[in-house]
């Protein structure tokens, strides 16, 4: 959802861009401004959302191999959550999710955090 809603307000953009006239009357040419800087922060903010999440799923698969018997994703996920650790004051919001799996194959059970 966030890779589409980028992709189409940077579709939008160019066309903003290319359909502006800089010697039309002011209130055309203020509207066309306002819509290109809403295209560019709704492009920012779901670029920014996009690359979260795909860092987050990254992680989560570094981890996804079981320990016991190597297999890979073969996993039944038992739990779920955010940890009551709270996150540092740099950060927006906490990025502290984890999840508890079991290994299909040898029953094998961990926890996947995201560090």
């Amino acid at each position: 959802m966030y890779f589409v809603s980028c992709f189409l307000a940077m579709i939008l953009l160019a066309v903003t861009l290319e359909q502006i006239d800089w010697r039309g009357p002011f209130l055309q040419v203020a509207y066309m401004l306002g819509i290109i800087v809403t295209a560019l922060l709704v492009c920012f903010a779901s670029l920014r959302q996009y690359s979260f999440l795909l860092t987050r799923a990254e992680c989560f698969g570094s981890q996804s191999s079981c320990a016991a018997c190597g297999a890979y994703g073969v996993l039944l996920v038992l739990a779920a959550g955010a940890s009551n650790v709270a996150s540092s004051t740099l950060t927006r919001r906490p990025d502290n999710a984890w999840v508890r799996v079991r290994c299909k194959k040898c029953g094998h059970e961990w926890r996947i955090d995201n560090d």
